[in-house]
């Protein structure tokens, strides 16, 4: 009887390792607040839908197939940039990070990665 509960703990414990591990990986590849303004502002990008422009002047805009959205954005010290939506009011972060030869972001409403395609 203990031996199953044992295994389950071994799994368990092997999982938050890798976890940790992709942590520490995806951190060496974060890039810094000054790489997020050099890539990503006042450059139009997009995740393969749609295209996202966050402009010097503090503002934003978003438009795919289905809608548009515009509003302004801030970037912690962290490098993490953060955008307020002008009509509704809903504030999404994006963290940036290198995938290669490209980019991707953390998308923190939807909790998942995408691709980042310069323009």
């Amino acid at each position: 009887m203990m031996f199953p509960r044992l295994s389950r703990f071994a799994v368990l414990f092997a999982l938050s390792l890798m976890a940790c591990q992709t942590a520490a990986a995806d951190n060496g590849n974060r890039l810094t607040a000054e790489q997020v303004r050099s890539a990503f502002i006042g450059r139009e990008w997009s995740q393969g839908q749609g295209t996202f422009l966050f402009s010097r002047d503090g503002t934003y805009r978003y438009a795919d197939s289905r809608m548009t959205a515009q509003g302004t954005w801030q970037m912690n010290d962290n490098g993490v940039l953060c955008a307020t939506n002008s009509h509704s009011g809903v504030r999404t972060c994006y963290t940036f990070y290198r995938d290669g030869n490209g980019y991707r972001y953390w998308h923190d409403r939807e909790r998942r990665y995408w691709p980042a395609y310069l323009r």
